[in-house]
């Protein structure tokens, strides 16, 4: 029972990213960027809790991204169930206290998901046409907006991967 209700929460959750990602971070956007919080999330919940959940919470994150912000299905599904899945193969690599590696992370996740989501983008419209120097810019800065808000958001979401954690470790207790 406690594993549902920790399933229960961890979707909550998901859809709490959701609204903010939609209602509150569009108004705090950074010279026109707004920051993925979506990626902070996964990347939290993976490190903590393996990459099979990791890669669950990335496809239901991703599918309700979609679904909130995309005219076309699946991109960002399949990027975030593999950011979960990947992110999760380092469980125990790492240590969760150290900010500064998930901080990395965080990092490099950015880069590689906006990186891929322009070439879907250039591949979807036929007259898209940016300068390297204006990619280079709303990357960087959305990599800086990101690194700030896990920051801010490392404790709370380490304590929901505990949380999570503890759910599982109960689970095969039993």
């Amino acid at each position: 029972m406690k594993k549902f209700f920790v399933g229960v929460l961890t979707i909550i959750i998901l859809l709490l990213f959701i609204w903010m990602q939609a209602y509150i971070f569009n108004y705090f956007s950074l010279f026109g960027v707004i920051p993925n919080i979506g990626i902070i999330l996964i990347i939290s919940i993976s490190m903590c809790a393996g990459k099979n959940i990791g890669a669950f919470s990335g496809l239901v994150y991703g599918a309700l991204f979609d679904i909130a912000f995309e005219n076309t299905f699946g991109v960002y599904t399949f990027l975030f169930g593999s950011l979960g899945y990947l992110v999760g193969l380092l469980k125990g690599e790492l240590a969760l206290d150290n900010q500064l590696s998930i901080s990395l992370i965080v990092t490099i996740s950015t880069i590689i998901i906006e990186i891929i989501n322009l070439i879907f983008l250039n591949f979807k419209n036929a007259f898209f046409d940016v300068s390297y120097l204006y990619i280079f810019k709303v990357i960087s800065l959305e990599v800086i907006y990101n690194i700030f808000l896990t920051v801010v958001m490392y404790k709370p979401l380490m304590i929901l991967g505990d949380i999570i954690n503890r759910s599982r470790r109960a689970y095969y207790e039993l």
